[in-house]
């Protein structure tokens, strides 16, 4: 009797199924979490611990992991949020007041500036969140190893911030975009980021290789049924109780 049959829970169709529809849940909630705006940071880190159990585990707990994650990460997520809000703020500003001045003479190496300082803070916030999902650190020394490891992995780096800009470029030019994104696009896309970030991870040593594996997968078994052995076994039962019976009815 096989768990990978056609309505078995190891099958391979429902287990694609049981997983896009974890990615669409947990897609929704962490922009349900968002609204707030001060608390995308908890939610961000929320997702990426939620996500990385989700693909480990694969037993359905979406709710209970991103809720645990979103109160545990709360304080620092927020902190680190509104740090990286108010330093892209500002970075922000500063372009836009170049580009509207650029009849000033030091405007185009000011705005030159302005946009290498800008990518540098998105390269930071690449890493910055999934950093305080995965690893205990203060919020100084997170924002420190999101620069470092931005830095020292640019073609990661590079194509992370490539996807999400391209994405953005989508949902502001086309709505339909806007309403994939809302239903399934975050989703997919969070899973396909945290899947790449744990093996970056992986690879620079910051996590065991073995991190997250099952050995002894409990989703994944057989169990050997003898039917003839247990039919002999209930009829030798049943004649035993037959005897007992008899055996009564002889001492009445």
């Amino acid at each position: 009797m096989s768990n990978h049959g056609t309505f078995g829970e190891n099958n391979p169709v429902w287990r694609a199924i049981s997983r896009f529809a974890d990615m669409m849940v947990i897609g929704i909630i962490f922009l349900v979490s968002c609204l707030p705006i001060f608390t995308i940071g908890a939610a961000l880190s929320a997702f990426y611990y939620t996500a990385m159990d989700s693909l480990r585990k694969e037993d359905g707990y979406i709710f209970k992991r991103y809720f645990r994650s979103f109160a545990s990460n709360f304080k620092k997520g927020t902190i680190l949020w509104l740090i990286m809000l108010v330093i892209g703020g500002i970075l922000g500003l500063d372009v836009y007041f170049w580009v509207t001045n650029s009849e000033m003479q030091i405007a185009s190496v000011m705005f030159g500036i302005s946009i290498i300082l800008a990518v540098i803070w998105f390269m930071t916030f690449v890493f910055v969140f999934p950093l305080q999902a995965r690893f205990e650190n203060t919020v100084g020394k997170t924002i420190q190893n999101a620069f470092l490891i931005a830095i020292t992995h640019l073609p990661f780096t590079i194509a992370t911030m490539i996807l999400i800009v391209g994405l953005a470029f989508l949902c502001y030019i086309s709505w339909l975009a806007v309403f994939a994104m809302v239903l399934f696009g975050v989703g997919v896309v969070g899973y396909l980021l945290v899947y790449n970030y744990e093996r970056l991870f992986k690879k620079c040593g910051f996590i065991d290789e073995n991190d997250g594996k099952i050995e002894n997968d409990d989703y994944d078994f057989e169990i050997e049924v003898d039917y003839e052995a247990l039919h002999n076994q209930k009829n030798s039962e049943a004649e035993e109780n037959i005897e007992e019976d008899e055996s009564d009815e002889d001492n009445e």
